[in-house]
């Protein structure tokens, strides 16, 4: 295997994704206006809650992986399975959840419906550009052992 194989396909970075996609949100916000639940301090509070779990599902993922000396950024190479090791447990990308929890979050405490509905196409395209690759690349490495954890952990949560 060569050191251009060794490391999933990944083109596009996910925290750049999910930051792309708040900033593209507030812009379509900015010229087309699409508020809900005005003035309400309920939805604020939900929101914030939402972006604390996604960074605390987010910290303990990235905690877990460098424990087990992993590297976070998908473009670089996995030297072993974490699959019973904290939120792994649970689902097969804790990052990627945490980070469209903050994204929701975001939207629902500022009452933006468009970083909302930009939910499902950036978790399209994260799907299709990102997971689909990772999983890819983590069948060639380990074959049976990373397809037993994808039988058992969903890819979401």
């Amino acid at each position: 295997m060569t050191e251009t194989e060794d490391h999933a396909d990944v083109r596009i970075l996910p925290p750049i994704l999910f930051l792309s996609s708040i900033l593209l949100g507030a812009a379509i916000q900015w010229l087309l206006p699409l508020p809900f639940a005005r003035g309400s301090g309920l939805r604020v509070l939900l929101g914030i809650a939402f972006v604390l779990g996604g960074f605390g599902l987010g910290l303990w993922a990235y905690r877990t992986m460098r424990r087990t000396n992993q590297d976070p950024d998908p473009r670089e190479p996995s030297p072993e399975l974490i699959p019973g090791d904290g939120p792994y447990r649970y689902t097969r990308n804790p990052m990627y959840v945490g980070m469209a929890a903050i994204q929701a979050g975001v939207g629902i405490a500022f009452g933006n419906a468009w970083m909302l509905l930009l939910l499902p196409p950036t978790l399209f395209v994260l799907t299709r550009q990102v997971i689909e690759r990772e999983e890819a690349y983590l069948t060639r490495r380990f074959g049976d052992a990373y397809l037993a954890y994808k039988a058992q952990v969903r890819r979401w949560a």
